[in-house]
């Protein structure tokens, strides 16, 4: 399916490659559009003209190639339904520079709403968070990167329901970027979503997901691997959730009445009224992934400090974590480096992966 931003269309690349030891008699070349399975993974590949193609390797791999006489293509493996606690992993060669248009990035989209989501992992002319019209609504912190945020809408475009709808795009876009070359690197989805619904831009019914090439009137190789993670829901390769653990929220409101969650993978866990006495608040999960402490019932008068969150003993304190979207920093909430313990806003605190 068709990716767009703006005029362009979005693309993703993931490159080069070498033949990673699979022969060319369990491979498949496919030259026209197409969606399906192939060793256990989703697969999609879209172009309006042409002669990229894209090659299904053995497990989660692909190779691809295009040239300037491509204007827009797009293609990958992944997973179909998506899962918002999809924990990933990608290895390869993105062969590709600065001076092509072109997209690496974990891609899919829900319905009700219609949305398109891209983690931009690496790209080269065109940086997606520069879409006209757009709206930012900061950044985080994950998988050791930073990750600016921005909305966008499409009107009159081509989606999974069909080749006129209107629908906004979410970006997360990696800083710094990958870059080109032998790439690797972990997604962990459940960060992005919890980030995402702490400033309204919620998905819907999941669709598939992907880590997808694009590229759009541009020259290029690629040769990805992906694979489930640890703590993945869904899709052939996921992992099992890990065991029980008990998770202690050490809070207080100021006013007192403050309603504060603890959310993993976006699943509230259990949610506690604070008094104004700093007080431990203790809950049992078996979820995994990403973690937060999240208020949600800011009003005049009313703060939240949250002390620290302990892991079967083990503490992370929230000062210093640098995901905090409730702080009032620079004018604004979670406008600052987000290392603190207050939430003034509504907003959460991300305490990494439980």
């Amino acid at each position: 399916m068709k990716l767009s931003i703006n005029n362009k269309s979005v693309f993703s690349s993931l490159v080069l490659a070498a033949a990673l030891g699979v022969s060319g008699a369990s491979a498949q070349t496919l030259t026209s559009n197409s969606t399906g399975t192939n060793n256990g993974f989703y697969y999609s590949f879209w172009k309006d003209s042409g002669n990229a193609s894209m090659t299904l390797q053995s497990g989660g791999r692909y190779t691809s190639q295009w040239n300037s006489g491509t204007n827009n293509w797009v293609g990958g493996k992944g997973w179909n339904p998506g899962s918002s606690s999809r924990v990933l992993s990608y290895s390869g060669n993105y062969g590709v520079s600065n001076s092509q248009n072109s997209y690496l990035a974990f891609y899919g989209w829900t319905k009700s709403p219609l949305i398109e989501y891209y983690i931009i992992e690496s790209y080269g002319s065109y940086n997606p968070a520069s879409c006209s019209g757009g709206t930012d609504y900061g950044s985080f912190q994950s998988d050791g990167a930073t990750y600016n945020v921005r909305r966008c809408q499409r009107i009159n475009q081509p989606s999974i329901e069909g080749n006129s709808s209107t629908f906004y795009q979410y970006f997360s876009v990696r800083n710094p970027k990958k870059g080109f070359g032998n790439i690797s690197g972990t997604i962990t989805f459940a960060n992005h979503v919890n980030f995402w619904a702490s400033k309204g831009l919620n998905l819907g019914t999941h669709d598939y997901q992907v880590l997808a090439t694009e590229g759009y009137q541009s020259t290029g190789t690629s040769d990805i691997t992906v694979s489930a993670g640890s703590g993945s829901g869904g899709g052939s390769s996921s992992s099992a959730a890990s065991g029980s653990k008990t998770v202690v929220v050490r809070a207080r409101g100021v006013a007192g009445g403050e309603i504060v969650s603890l959310k993993v993978n976006g699943t509230t866990v259990q949610s506690w009224t604070l008094t104004t006495t700093m007080t431990n608040y203790t809950a049992t999960t078996s979820l995994s992934g990403g973690t937060t402490v999240e208020y949600a019932n800011d009003a005049t008068g009313r703060d939240v400090q949250v002390d620290y969150i302990s892991v079967n003993g083990s503490v992370r304190q929230s000062e210093a974590q640098t995901y905090n979207t409730g702080v009032y920093q620079n004018g604004a909430c979670g406008g600052g480096n987000g290392m603190s313990e207050w939430l003034h806003c509504n907003g959460a605190i991300g305490y990494g992966n439980l």
